[in-house]
């Protein structure tokens, strides 16, 4: 599933440019990521009590109050961050804080209608990697990036169709079941164990007025964590606005 996460979000960071990219959560082939990557400074912000092995900057701090200025990134990319955060939104509402208007926000979140959500509940009763995860059903999320000013660039695309504990061994039960995935990949059906979307902040997304989030989601967003007493300075060229502030 990893690795066929590495390919997809691979093919969105490519295509992203600009000054910095921020990444928040699981970091395993965040290199190969992000290796052809037009961004200039790469950041993994990383928990505490999470070791990392990366080429890249690492920063450690809480995905909920991430010590960067309002718009001072080109793109985030928040891989499985939205699960292990004790809520999903205040992590989604910092992410939205620090990009800039027109930058990019890409998404991998396991997802609920799939069977590695029937295996979520599973390791409910028994010890498992995906015991205490929380998985926001798709619907709920793209309502979330909608009120929060972003645009889809391409619909959500879905991976990992196969079984969570599926034995690929045989050559003959794995050549069956890549065609059939490969086949539900290109029509986006959406059951697969993975979401992978990306998205653009809109210019005027400031403008959406708090109280109308409140109203609509089904409970308020956190308050933004930004304040200047703990904001990182980056070495980027000072004409960006909102850098360092």
């Amino acid at each position: 599933m990893l690795a066929e996460e590495v390919e997809a979000l691979s093919g969105i960071v490519r295509r992203i440019h600009g000054d910095a990219l921020l990444w928040l959560g699981c970091d395993q082939g965040l290199d190969s990521v992000v290796r052809g990557s037009m961004v200039r400074h790469r950041i993994l912000a990383a928990l505490s009590s999470v070791e990392t092995e990366t080429e890249q900057s690492v920063i450690r701090c809480l995905h909920d109050e991430l010590p960067f200025a309002n718009g001072s990134m080109d793109a985030v990319v928040l891989r499985h961050a939205l699960e292990t955060a004790a809520d999903p939104r205040t992590v989604l509402r910092e992410a939205t804080r620090a990009i800039a208007p027109g930058g990019r926000l890409v998404i991998a979140t396991f997802n609920p209608w799939s069977l590695w959500g029937l295996r979520r509940l599973y390791a409910g009763a028994v010890p498992d990697a995906l015991r205490g995860l929380t998985l926001v059903a798709p619907y709920r999320l793209l309502d979330w990036l909608t009120l929060l000013g972003f645009d889809l660039n391409t619909p959500p695309e879905f991976r990992a169709y196969g079984l969570p504990l599926l034995d690929r061994s045989d050559p003959n039960s794995a050549t069956r079941h890549n065609a059939l995935e490969r086949w539900l990949i290109r029509r986006r059906v959406p059951f697969g164990g993975v979401m992978i979307l990306s998205a653009t902040k809109r210019a005027l997304a400031g403008r959406l007025r708090r109280e109308r989030v409140t109203r609509l989601a089904p409970q308020p967003f956190g308050r933004p964590a930004y304040n200047r007493s703990n904001v990182i300075k980056l070495p980027i060229p000072q004409s960006r606005r909102g850098l360092g502030d």
